[in-house]
């Protein structure tokens, strides 16, 4: 089982693994052949006016667009399970946080770690030095040790 810290240490590795797997579903996206085609319409209702409509779809005739397709499924599996891995991990967090007694370390862990902040953006929000930061965050990881 994962310590507090342990997991803490989770929160950004996860964050970016997400980020990579949106970012390889999107470029498979780009890659799909998609075609099109018109069509005549009329209005539904009186007095029916003739148009043309573009209909945009997957070319599923395209044998790349159906593995594309199959690639992107699997991997939009596997980012909703990291997402949900991430919300319940970031929830159980949160409540360990929030026993701390320090008002100050359970803002850096909060900042640093449920957020997402940088170091530097967490000093910046609560008005201490980069070193504070690093202090505070550390004495924090040692009490959630405990």
């Amino acid at each position: 089982m994962f310590t507090a810290a342990d997991q803490l240490s989770q929160l950004p590795h996860l964050r970016r693994e997400i980020g990579q797997l949106q970012r390889r579903i999107e470029t498979l996206r780009d890659q799909v052949v998609y075609t099109a085609d018109r069509v005549q319409s009329s209005q539904r209702q009186f007095p029916y006016r003739a148009g043309t409509v573009r209909i945009v779809g997957l070319d599923m005739q395209h044998s790349e667009s159906r593995r594309y397709q199959q690639q992107i499924a699997g991997l939009l599996a596997v980012l909703r399970q990291r997402q949900r891995r991430l919300l319940q991990l970031a929830a159980a967090l949160e409540k360990q946080i929030a026993a701390l007694p320090d008002s100050r370390h359970r803002q850096v862990l909060t900042l640093r770690f449920i957020e997402g902040l940088t170091a530097a953006q967490t000093a910046q929000v609560m008005d201490y030095s980069h070193r504070q930061v690093d202090r505070l965050q550390k004495e924090a990881a040692a009490q959630l040790r405990r």
